[in-house]
């Protein structure tokens, strides 16, 4: 956390497919969500994106846990990633208790954990998710759902042209 606040972390780039970093954060977090219904919305054609996947993979698995965390089991997340005109946008959102009103910014400090009771967890997740969506260019923002439950939006701008993907014939 602290190298990324300091600006020393260096982002190694690299094209990744957006449904992959979303699946393999899934398969990292995938015994802590096996009491929620997860449901995925990527882009069916193949979205490449200029990022260090090491990081923005921590980042969407800080993002799973804390929403397992948070929401009663049994209860949906849903993560969605959709390409945009200025870049792309990936949201975790859940149904659990939401964000306590003001609170939207407080809950990224540093060993904020939103009351939860002692030993579930340092109070980092968000702050370093935050902050790797920052070394990024991008932002990571929290809202409260209608119907109930928190979203998580992260936002990262486009990289330039994205190299071609090469499409297989049968």
């Amino acid at each position: 956390m602290t190298r990324l606040a300091s600006g020393t972390v260096h982002i190694h780039r690299e094209w990744i497919p957006v449904d992959e970093l979303v699946g393999t954060a899934l398969a990292r977090t995938e015994a802590l969500l096996a009491r929620h219904r997860v449901v995925t919305e990527v882009p069916g054609d193949p979205v490449l994106v200029p990022v260090d996947p090491v990081l923005l993979e921590q980042l969407l698995v800080n993002l799973l846990e804390n929403a397992a965390r948070h929401t009663p089991p049994g209860t949906e997340v849903r993560v969605r990633a959709a390409a945009e005109p200025t870049g792309f946008t990936v949201e975790v959102a859940d149904r659990g208790p939401g964000i306590p009103a003001g609170e939207e910014e407080r809950v990224f400090e540093r060993f904020h954990r939103g009351g939860r009771p002692a030993g579930r967890g340092a109070g980092l997740g968000l702050a370093i998710a935050r902050a790797i969506a920052a070394v990024h260019g991008g932002t990571l923002t929290a809202s409260n759902r209608g119907g109930g439950g928190a979203s998580f939006r992260l936002q990262l701008p486009a990289g330039g042209p994205s190299p071609s993907v090469p499409v297989e014939t049968p």
